[in-house]
């Protein structure tokens, strides 16, 4: 595959046919990958070591694989579904890592808001978003 096939923002993205699932989902992918940067949760440092090299070791599959949607490449859905799962796995072994994803405040509403988005970009629900969409982003692949 030459580098003229894969562009990082293809110019068919404006085409009003132009799948949003694929849209939505190549953003989540890049909202995965830097969100946690902005965010240092108040934890034991045991865990939060253990969820900086898990971030750190996503950051550069996802942005690649978000541009591989993005050009609706069969190879990049498949591989935001393993790492989606693995993603998953991870949560399901290691539960006391999700306490570090949720924001604590004082004022109700930002807490709500701020651990719904922590939650769907450094937690399970944008794994389980991408799984969800992974049938719709399937059909619309180009190959």
């Amino acid at each position: 595959m030459s580098m003229s096939q894969v562009k990082i923002f293809p110019s068919e993205r404006m085409d009003p046919e132009y799948p949003w699932t694929i849209w939505a989902v190549g953003w989540l992918a890049i909202f995965k990958a830097f969100l946690w940067l902005a965010y240092e949760p108040v934890q034991e440092e045991s865990i939060l070591r253990l969820l900086g090299a898990k971030f750190l070791l996503n950051s550069i599959p996802l942005v690649i694989l978000a541009i591989g949607v993005w050009n609706r490449k069969k190879w990049a859905v498949w591989g935001l579904i393993v790492l989606s799962v693995v993603n998953l796995i991870f949560f399901i072994v290691n539960p006391q890592t999700l306490n570090a994803v949720l924001v604590v405040s004082e004022v109700r509403i930002y807490s709500i808001i701020l651990s719904f988005l922590t939650l769907l970009c450094n937690g399970p629900l944008g794994d389980i978003f991408i799984l969800c969409a992974a049938a719709s982003m399937l059909k619309h692949v180009k190959a």
